[in-house]
């Protein structure tokens, strides 16, 4: 399991935690101890439950950019042994993140789209009406055309942004942006707050004579008197040229090699071309056998592998390993079967482990089929190669998350990437006998005191409530989400976010705002670690239920007051900690309960620290944000400046600005060491000054706003002129030059 380095403090510490820990948090000052007094172990905090979920489920690694906001995991991402992974079929739809749309992304839509005349009148539709409503179902490139047209009908070079789907109807003109180009996909609707006419004529009024604005619904979209324009996907045979175009342009290295007609037409006239598009596949699965197809033109992939992806996809491979009546050459076919599910919840884990769990189910699958004959099972049976051969896994060498650290590992997985959620999904909807059973396997598997075993039990039950939320709900989610352990409305948590990243996520925003409401302390708890797992994909709405809790719900508790900071702790963290600073400094204006949380949340980010890849040293989020991001900075300048100007919080927010004082001093230091090992040729030794230094010399000057604070200021950085070893400190030297020859700009002028 492949993990990146996390937001961590100070590159000093053995340990490497991601957050300074007060001295109260040694003694578990800030963990739910429920659990604890339960003789379990102590939940984590809502960060730490982030780095968990990504860490121990590798199958969710793709969408940790929407919480964590840091590189995303692509197939080539391997430790050990590479395993090349072919996934026959299309992913499910992975929660977006809101905001600004990548420039990458549209460029690599406008290139790889296939135009029809049905885009081309809805596109004619958007440019006269500038506001539009899409309809169509999920996995037939109706964002992508939403996209598309913004692209085309839009100002050139300019931006697109995504809406928060939970954003309200009647809240979206409060969104809009004038001039900009706006898409919201599957906004969250209801009897009560339907997509009506008056929303979208208030969008047209805020978007002025050159915005856009596109609402993408589905078949679950509460729609009112407004016109909604059916999307007709393209032929699939389109999809796989514009495909296959783009690729070969970009892999050619001369001109002699762009005979793009010639080889598009070649690798659509193959066999198993003709066969695969007779099939009638949607846009997202004609996409994938492009790629599959330019996998085989430079040779990576067979003919077999080609014929492979319409002949036997991942659920005709699944069907047949259940369909059967005989498991792995030799083996007890129920026992081999038991073994393919608990290898489908603990793919990429070992072998020994999965084959332990998997002798757990096969007991009472035994019981089901067979009740009258004891349950036992053979000690010596199938051997592990020809069970991982049946079960279209193999064997590779790996590093493995332990409570003693990383340590390398043979483990086992599916050879077809999407495998382990169709083997469950199969299971769940083909074999309703086996619903009871492995409900109970994986309830018993949640009490494991191994953190592995229940977080893959909690992730695979969450890809069984994407299946059938319904029965889910009833069955765990809702006992989990309002448990009084605090464990189970962890698990519940985690189930959720597994849900909403398969697929079941407007169920899940609906379910969280409803819970949000609600005056029962357990379920807002799990409302806002939810929040926290969901990340920027959900950010507009965690923040507006969240601060739904603090005004009108019941009077917090000890664990759900810190659970709220923490989650907005973690939002800190991820792509839309631009949107949360803002609402914290618009909370802090206000008296009351929201400033509290808010100035609890911020001083909890001060903590917060994160690497670069060229970086020399670590950098406080906060500071980092404040220097690469104009919009965060106005908000952090704020925060910290109002934080320094009040009596009560003073004393925390110099101590959070000597941390990162502190820490631009080890980077300066780092940096000094890196000069000192390969000055350049023939030149003096530059000055060894970090970028942390740097952006820290920038911020500091636009703290002051008066002279009492350049005088606190100036206070703080002659208390530091000594660094811990007793050494006069380069750095604050430095720093105080900054502060007395820089003068700070007023309020609102950043």
């Amino acid at each position: 399991m492949n993990r990146q380095a996390n937001p961590t403090q100070p590159d000093d510490d053995k340990v490497r935690p991601d957050r300074e820990q007060d001295p109260a948090e040694k003694d578990g000052g800030d963990h739910d101890t429920t659990d604890t007094a339960a003789g379990q172990n102590p939940i984590p905090e809502a960060w730490e439950s982030v780095e968990q979920l990504f860490a121990l489920a590798p199958h969710l690694r793709v969408g940790r950019a929407n919480v964590m906001g840091d590189t995303q995991f692509d197939g080539d991402a391997v430790a050990g042994d590479k395993v090349v992974q072919h996934v026959y079929g299309s992913l499910p739809t992975r929660l977006r993140v809101v905001g600004p749309i990548p420039d990458s992304e549209l460029a690599y839509l406008a290139d790889t789209f296939a135009p029809s005349r049905r885009y081309d009148e809805l596109c004619a539709q958007l440019t006269a009406g500038r506001v539009l409503v899409l309809r169509g179902r999920p996995g037939t490139g109706r964002r992508t055309a939403a996209l598309r047209m913004l692209i085309q009908a839009g100002p050139k070079g300019g931006e697109v942004i995504a809406l928060d789907p939970g954003t309200e109807p009647a809240d979206f003109a409060d969104h809009i942006r004038p001039g900009r180009a706006h898409v919201v996909v599957d906004p969250v609707t209801g009897k009560d707050n339907s997509v009506r006419d008056v929303h979208l004529n208030a969008a047209r009024r805020r978007l002025g004579d050159d915005g856009l604005f596109i609402v993408v619904t589905g078949p679950g979209t509460a729609v009112d008197d407004v016109e909604a324009h059916d999307w007709e996907p393209p032929p699939p045979a389109d999809v796989v040229r514009a495909h296959l175009t783009h690729a070969i342009r970009r892999s050619a290295t001369s001109p002699r090699e762009t005979q793009e007609i010639s080889a598009v037409q070649r690798l659509l006239g193959l066999e198993a071309t003709v066969q695969y598009l007779s099939a009638g596949p949607s846009p997202r699965e004609a996409a994938g056998f492009a790629r599959l197809l330019v996998e085989h033109a430079r040779g990576r992939c067979s003919k077999e592998d080609l014929l492979g992806y319409g002949r036997e996809s991942a659920e005709q491979i699944v069907g047949a390993l259940f369909g059967g009546s005989s498991g792995a050459a030799g083996g007890d076919a129920l026992r081999d079967k038991a073994f393919l599910i608990s290898l489908a919840v603990f793919d990429g884990s070992p072998y020994p482990l999965i084959a332990d769990l998997g002798d757990r189910l096969y007991r009472p699958l035994r019981a089901v089929e067979k009740p009258e004959r004891p349950a036992g099972h053979p000690v010596f049976g199938t051997s592990p190669a020809e069970r991982l051969a049946w079960a279209r896994a193999r064997e590779y060498c790996d590093e493995t998350e332990t409570p003693w650290g990383r340590v390398p590992e043979r483990v086992v997985a599916f050879q077809n990437g999407s495998l382990w959620s169709t083997v469950l999904r199969h299971v769940w909807t083909s074999h309703p006998a086996v619903r009871r059973p492995v409900l109970d396997w994986l309830g018993s598997l949640t009490r494991d005191r191994r953190a592995v075993v229940r977080l893959r039990a909690a992730v695979a039950s969450g890809l069984l409530a994407a299946t059938d939320f319904e029965y889910a709900f009833n069955e765990f989610l809702h006992r989990w989400g309002c448990s009084s352990v605090a464990m189970e409305r962890q698990l519940a948590a985690w189930a959720l976010y597994t849900a909403a990243e398969h697929g079941m996520d407007t169920a899940v925003r609906r379910l969280l705002s409803s819970w949000s409401g609600r005056r029962d302390t357990a379920r807002l708890w799990t409302v806002a670690r939810t929040y926290a797992l969901l990340g920027g994909a959900t950010a507009v709405s965690a923040l507006r239920d969240i601060g739904r809790m603090v005004v009108t719900g019941p009077e917090a508790d000890g664990a759900l007051r810190t659970t709220l900071e923490q989650t907005l702790e973690a939002l800190l963290q991820g792509p839309a900690a631009a949107t949360v600073l803002e609402r914290l400094v618009q909370w802090y204006a206000d008296r009351g309960p929201l400033r509290d949380l808010a100035t609890a949340a911020f001083l909890r980010g001060t903590h917060r620290y994160q690497h670069e890849a060229c970086a020399v040293g670590s950098w406080p989020r906060l500071l980092w944000l404040a220097d690469h991001e104009p919009h965060a900075r106005h908000h952090v300048v704020q925060m910290v400046r109002g934080l320094l100007g009040h009596h009560t919080t003073r004393t925390d927010a110099t101590e959070a600005l000597t941390r990162w004082i502190r820490a631009a001093e080890r980077a300066s230091l780092r940096t000094a060491r890196a000069c000192e090992a390969a000055p350049p040729s023939g030149e003096a030794v530059p000055a060894a000054v970090s970028d942390v230094e740097s952006a820290l010399a920038r911020l500091l000057p636009a703290l002051v706003a008066t002279q009492n604070d350049q005088d606190r200021l100036d206070h703080l950085l002659r208390r530091l002129s000594n660094s811990p070893d007793g050494a006069r400190s380069l750095t604050v030297v430095r720093l105080r030059a900054a502060l007395s020859h820089e003068r700070a700009a007023l309020p609102g002028s950043f």
